[in-house]
């Protein structure tokens, strides 16, 4: 994995595995910017809290996909081609709110997950 992580000590109490739910979050599969990413979608109102499967800042972007003014996601991507699938199937959750890592959360972000994902196609390829 590229990055620094701190090391520590802990265990998890519980760990969640896609379609598990905590309270009206269900875990999504989401690999790519890292092997065991996960989002979560609230099954009330479709929020997805995305995590950096995505990004807004600097604009949007599926992780991997490099934007100049905010580049860190893109350099920290274990694997892209994984990330783009990732992105192709939270966009299929037909989202009505996308929460991000970094950035702000955008309303009715689907044509805006299409042209992330179209650039991503294109940037990948």
């Amino acid at each position: 994995m590229k990055g620094y992580f701190v090391k520590v000590d802990w265990k998890p109490d519980r760990v969640l595995k896609p379609g598990d739910r905590v309270g009206s979050l269900e875990v999504v599969a989401s690999p790519g910017h890292t092997p065991g990413h996960v989002a979560l979608i609230d099954v009330r109102d479709h929020s997805l809290i995305a995590g950096d499967a995505f990004q807004t800042r600097g604009g949007i972007a599926v992780s991997g996909d490099m934007r100049l003014l905010f580049p860190f996601p893109a350099m920290a991507t274990w694997n892209k081609h994984s990330a783009l699938a990732s992105a192709i199937a939270l966009r299929a959750l037909n989202p009505s709110l996308l929460a991000v890592g970094h950035g702000d959360a955008m309303t009715a972000p689907a044509a805006a997950m299409d042209r992330a994902i179209e650039s991503a196609r294109r940037a990948f390829s």
